[in-house]
């Protein structure tokens, strides 16, 4: 019986040391990738412990710990081998493994974003190179979950990082469209603010993302005077000619969200211009493009944006034609929020 007993626990006995062995076996891949003396060396090393996790089983990944390893790499400052190493494993796994190594990939992101400024070329190329293979491949329902990555990146002092999260944020447009057209009234102001940077790079990168971000917009109204509104965005003295062509424009079609998102900062900015004649087009154009809006979704993250502007032209301008103006798009507005079922703040009612 005892005999029987003994038996019995051995499979399970082999299995644990054969688990200890592969484990240790992928340990020392990580080691002999982030301690190579060459890239190419290190690269293969990557590759080869990419190899050893696909056949262990994605549970590997956490037994040995592994974005903690990476995460510690990526910290040591004097050790390029390290660091570009860590990158490189990175890179190797999510080649490998694909949608698998996403959720992993996520919890060592702000340490490879961070790395963007790293002051030894190669790593920063491998980074970059590590996450443009990374955005261009995402789950596109990963895009909501990515963006505060993103947005953290462009917020840092590092010109480099902010360049490099702008780059990427314009990558995800192309990978998850329909969500970034859902999150641009979240992205336009994000991006519109690293247009005022001081460095020329940034200011570019931001441009090329916001063009990158509106290829979402698909309002055929709207379509042509895009890159208009995107100058706009860029330099507040060109509001006046971009509400020039809103007010040109004919709205025929739905207004969606995405639209309203390059529409609004636009709008928002005429309102709170000195000059009446300004304030009276951004009421025209309020009037005229809230009429096709058919979801209340949709004009629900410009509503504070929108509303407190138009209800101090119709009670604060001295002049009562304009006056009349801001009511009337007031009123549209309101009316457009409630026939898509949303709700109104009281005092706007």
């Amino acid at each position: 019986h005892f005999g029987y007993r003994l038996f019995a626990g051995l499979p399970r006995y082999a299995k644990r040391i054969e688990t200890m062995a592969a484990f240790e076996a992928l340990t020392a891949l990580y080691t002999k990738a982030t301690s190579e003396e060459t890239s190419d060396a290190r690269s293969a090393a990557a590759a080869e412990l990419a190899s050893g996790v696909e056949a262990a089983g994605v549970a590997s990944i956490m037994s040995m710990a592994l974005p903690a390893k990476v995460m510690a790499s990526l910290g040591e400052a004097k050790n390029v081998a390290a660091r570009e190493g860590a990158v490189l494993v990175c890179h190797a796994l999510h080649t490998k493994l694909g949608l698998h190594f996403e959720p992993y990939m996520l919890l060592v992101l702000p340490a490879l974003i961070e790395r963007f400024d790293d002051k030894v070329k190669t790593v920063a190329n491998a980074v970059d190179a590590c996450l443009s293979a990374f955005v261009q491949a995402v789950n596109p329902y990963a895009a909501a979950t990515l963006l505060p990555f993103l947005f953290a990146g462009m917020g840092t002092i590092s010109w480099k990082t902010k360049v490099g999260c702008l780059k990427l944020l314009g990558t995800l447009a192309h990978t998850a469209p329909t969500q970034i057209g859902q999150l641009l009234p979240e992205v336009v102001p994000k991006v519109t603010e690293n247009m005022w940077d001081t460095k020329p790079e940034v200011k570019q990168a931001a441009k090329a993302c916001l063009g990158e971000c509106c290829t979402v917009i698909h309002n055929p109204d709207v379509q042509p005077i895009v890159p208009v509104l995107i100058s706009a965005n860029a330099n507040p003295k060109e509001n006046v000619s971009a509400l020039d062509r809103l007010m040109g424009t004919t709205f025929v079609s739905q207004v969606d969200r995405p639209t309203l998102a390059i529409i609004v900062p636009v709008l928002g900015r005429g309102l709170r211009d000195r000059d009446v004649q300004t304030k009276r087009k951004c009421c025209v154009v309020v009037d005229n493009m809230c009429k096709l809006v058919c979801d209340a979704k949709d004009v629900e993250p410009f509503v504070d944006k929108l509303l407190p502007e138009l209800k101090k032209v119709e009670e604060d301008v001295p002049i009562p034609e304009i006056r009349a103006y801001g009511a009337k798009a007031k009123a549209t507005l309101v009316k457009a929020i409630k026939d898509g079922g949303g709700k109104v703040p009281p005092e706007y009612e």
